[in-house]
């Protein structure tokens, strides 16, 4: 079985619902939504997911993101092999709008971040085998998805999967793609430096 967790933030945030549409009722597929009223972080809806599943292959599917059938039929398949070679990893990162920065922020996405330093980020829709979750994810409000990859890469290197995990660009968008990618910048510095993620947290929503 392969067991699909996303972590609901808002209900107008429903892209991943494309993704889902043809699994719905199947054997082989379990589909948890952990929305914002049962954790507040995006870390403890991860945790509860995680903890309701079954499944022997683990999708964390991000709310504004979606993947074609392809992607979950693979994961599928790799979640009824008795010894799957696909340990953990993502699907390759584009933006539902084109622009010259934001291909430049999904290639660095994708072949820097992903290939080179082993960090998948949340809209990449991370997959992994169960068995390698070794402890919940600690409560923090951002980052979480790079300390699953510190624990993760610990096992191995990622894999980046050629199917496309197309996310909304609404953030860029929103807040002028110029600004959204300088604030990201700056998220990062406040999480190397190990500022509170509270704080964190709030710069990101603004």
């Amino acid at each position: 079985m392969l067991s699909i967790i996303i972590p609901v933030d808002i209900d107008t945030n429903t892209y991943y619902q494309e993704s889902l549409r043809n699994f719905q009722n199947r054997n082989d597929v379990e589909i948890i939504i952990v929305n914002k009223e049962e954790a507040f972080t995006r870390a403890e809806r991860l945790n509860l997911g995680f903890h309701r599943s079954h499944g022997e292959m683990i999708l964390l599917h991000h709310p504004r993101s979606k993947l074609a059938n392809e992607a979950i039929e693979f994961l599928i398949l790799e979640s009824k092999k008795r010894e799957s070679s696909i340990v953990w990893g993502g699907f390759f990162h584009q933006f539902d709008v084109h622009h010259f920065c934001l291909h430049l922020v999904s290639w660095y996405s994708n072949f820097i971040r992903f290939k080179l330093k082993g960090i998948v980020y949340l809209d990449h829709c991370i997959f992994f085998s169960r068995q390698i979750w070794e402890r919940d994810l600690p409560i923090q409000y951002l980052f979480e998805d790079t300390e699953l990859s510190y624990q993760f890469r610990r096992v191995k290197q990622p894999i980046l999967l050629p199917y496309p995990s197309i996310t909304s660009a609404h953030r860029y968008l929103k807040n002028g793609i110029f600004k959204q990618i300088l604030l990201n910048l700056l998220l990062k510095i406040g999480y190397f430096f190990k500022l509170p993620s509270s704080f964190l947290f709030y710069l990101y929503q603004l």
